[in-house]
């Protein structure tokens, strides 16, 4: 696939559904609250029971995924520590760098993007890497935010079971070792596929709904995340991908355009639970990460797109 390619057929499609939500945020008074916990409770728990139920993934290859994100957050945790410390940012602040570099938006980008690029699979395949980094983020994502304080985190960490996203996770992989899941021409099949295949639309309103809505007041601090992210985590992708040897290409290239996605939405939501009313250097830890989410989703766009391409005509997995 050519640039041109990558960008008509992966990017544009996401960028002109953003576009919309962006502009509705802006002309109207719409609340992204209900759109997301409509996302959030139905949409996305529906899209990954449909897609983990008809997978044609093996359980080598879903393990192999899952020491990937969890090894790609260790790595991206530690690379954005020690270039934070020698840059000089400390407390609060190195904790939003060490999220923002280290949990992509593999939901409302991700998803979509891989999609796009790469059909079903990739669909699957991203919809198993969210899951994988959300476990992640609602445990060592926590102790992060809240700086290692033991006062309030484990409130936080049990609300990933709270979400039904990990349920639909279960109930799909249960009755797929149970030989329950209906045909996938069946009417009940096909409803739920119908209703996850909506999310991804709404995701990318979400999205552009929250773009609009960022506080950018720290723009001059987000360069060093943005080039985690940006330069930094496709070679850390990359080279987890080779290093763990997955069995289907296909996996293994959604894998790295995974971890290239710009930085994730729910770290900012930790952010703001633990450290709102803690400034440094005159801006908060939650301005920080806000920042560094719009300049990173804005600036990932050409990114992704080169990556696009240059995945589709990657033969060395």
């Amino acid at each position: 696939m050519s640039l041109t390619g990558a960008f008509t057929n992966a990017i544009l499609p996401i960028l002109s559904v953003a576009v919309v939500g962006y502009l509705l945020a802006r002309l109207t008074e719409i609340d992204v609250d209900p759109v997301n916990t409509l996302g959030l409770y139905v949409l996305i728990p529906a899209l990954a029971f449909h897609s983990i139920a008809t997978t044609t993934l093996g359980g080598g290859e879903v393990a192999k995924l899952g020491v990937g994100v969890v090894g790609y957050a260790l790595l991206m945790i530690a690379i954005a520590w020690g270039v934070g410390y020698l840059s000089g940012e400390s407390g609060p602040l190195l904790g939003a760098l060490m999220l923002a570099a280290a949990f992509p938006n593999s939901g409302f980008v991700g998803i979509p993007l891989s999609e796009f690029a790469f059909g079903e699979i990739g669909r699957t395949t991203a919809v198993l890497y969210l899951t994988i980094q959300n476990l992640v983020v609602y445990t060592l994502g926590v102790y992060i935010a809240s700086g290692g304080s033991d006062s309030r985190p484990l409130d936080a960490v049990l609300e990933v079971f709270r979400l039904p996203l990990i349920y639909a996770i279960v109930a799909a992989v249960a009755m797929r070792m149970l030989n329950l899941v209906p045909p996938p021409e069946s009417a009940a099949m096909e409803t739920v596929g119908l209703v996850g295949d909506a999310s991804v639309p709404v995701m990318l309103l979400i999205l552009g709904i929250q773009m609009a809505e960022t506080d950018v007041s720290a723009i001059s601090r987000s360069i060093l995340p943005s080039t985690l992210k940006l330069v930094v985590a496709p070679v850390v992708g990359l080279s987890l991908a080779l290093a763990l040897g997955f069995n289907n290409p296909t996996v293994a290239k959604v894998f790295v355009l995974e971890c290239a996605t710009p930085a994730a939405v729910i770290p900012l939501a930790l952010t703001i639970e633990y450290t709102d009313d803690v400034v440094v250097d005159g801006i908060t830890a939650p301005e920080y990460l806000s920042t560094a989410i719009f300049t990173t989703t804005v600036a990932s766009i050409g990114v992704l797109a080169v990556l696009v391409a240059a995945l589709r005509a990657a033969t060395f997995f």
